[in-house]
């Protein structure tokens, strides 16, 4: 009997059973690759609030290049600060090692090549079925990624929408760099609420696109409007990247869902590595504090702490929806009215100059101010 299992060793999983071990409560880690982080299925771009937030310290092994924020790049070719805190590029395969093997220093047991195929309740927690073995634990973290097989296995999920990334890890001499000290995200009508992305990391850049669209085919275009050779590439990405989910509940007692199990990559741009660190964080805390009680039904207040996060704030998916249905036209006006500067610069005064001069971006107006605190919402936690 553990006291605690986690299934999946991403960065949710990492944090929860890192939780969880430090606590001195007997983990097991349930991990269905053969190496932990690989294939890397991310842009690999996180900031260092995100980081530091949740207790963690860049280290070098794992950063690959220092960042000084993000743009968005409209239609036209301008563009603006989404953001100018900083953060890193960093190589995701090396940090979810680093993560976990933090867990396993604590005591925890890592077990990879190890696919779970089911779970049921038992008088004393759970027993999860893997490779054809039986594990029993006082309480399970679901950590196991956007198929999120556990929870739909105990009937918490109600629906799952998916959208789709790829990328090319190029040589940094294969990109011409427009800025080179930061995330670009190329925006369009052609990406329906998604981006193509330039994002510098180290000797690299990754370059890709996603959204609810043919991903392959819109990275290939990118690729060639920006004179960018496919053939460079040192390796090819892809993945599946949550965009709306609806779960009945995020936790039972003894049970808790985490990270893009749970649906909790941001919908504006699909940023998951602060969402998975804080959401595994957090259960695993909930966990230890329930093992604590010897309680099961403590877990239960995850749901309620989770659900008020900014990470599930509503407004993010309804923003998006309404950009889905912009024209580049209207991006394109975004962004001259933005150029070189950033939503914080915009002020009643600035407003009302830009609709004196295009007035029909007043029929947008309720759109716009909900943008701002949409991408306030962004800039601390979606990235």
């Amino acid at each position: 009997m553990y006291d605690a299992i986690v299934v999946g060793a991403g960065p949710a999983g990492g944090m929860a059973a890192r939780a969880l071990a430090s606590s001195g409560f007997r983990t097991l880690v349930l991990e269905k690759k053969k190496v932990v982080g690989e294939p890397v299925q991310c842009a690999e771009g996180v900031s260092r609030f995100g980081l530091e937030s949740n207790g963690l310290r860049a280290r070098d092994e794992w950063v690959a290049q220092e960042i000084a924020g993000a743009k968005c790049v409209v239609p036209s070719g301008q563009s603006f600060f989404i953001t100018q805190l900083p953060g890193y590029a960093i190589d995701r395969a090396a940090f979810d090692r680093w993560i976990v093997d933090g867990a396993v220093d604590q005591g925890a047991e890592l077990r990879t090549n190890t696919r779970v195929s089911g779970i049921e309740a038992r008088d004393r927690g759970w027993r999860v079925r893997a490779n054809g073995s039986e594990f029993d634990g006082r309480v399970v973290i679901a950590a196991d990624g956007p198929t999120s097989f556990l929870a739909k296995s105990l009937g918490l999920v109600r629906s799952q929408e998916h959208i789709l990334a790829y990328e090319y890890r190029l040589p940094r001499d294969a990109v011409p760099l427009p800025d080179p000290q930061r995330f670009l995200l190329y925006i369009g009508e052609r990406y329906d609420g998604g981006y193509a992305w330039i994002f510098p990391k180290g000797d690299f850049v990754n370059v890709g696109a996603g959204g609810h669209i043919d991903a392959h085919a819109a990275t290939l275009a990118f690729c060639k409007k920006h004179g960018i050779d496919p053939g460079r590439r040192e390796r090819i990405i892809a993945g599946t990247i949550p965009y709306h989910y609806d779960l009945s509940a995020y936790a039972l007692p003894g049970f808790a869902v985490a990270g893009d199990a749970a649906g909790m990559a941001n919908p504006m741009n699909g940023a998951g590595i602060h969402p998975g660190i804080f959401s595994g964080r957090l259960a695993g805390e909930f966990a230890a504090m329930a093992l604590e009680k010897e309680d099961p039904t403590a877990l239960t207040a995850y749901d309620r702490v989770l659900r008020s996060s900014p990470f599930l704030d509503p407004l993010l998916g309804w923003m998006i929806e309404r950009i889905r249905h912009w024209s580049d036209r209207l991006m394109d006006d975004v962004g001259e009215e933005l150029a070189d500067l950033g939503w914080k610069s915009v002020s009643l005064r600035t407003a009302l100059s830009s609709l004196a001069r295009k007035p029909w971006l007043g029929l947008h107006t309720r759109e716009f101010l909900r943008m701002i605190r949409a991408l306030e919402l962004c800039e601390h936690y979606g990235w």
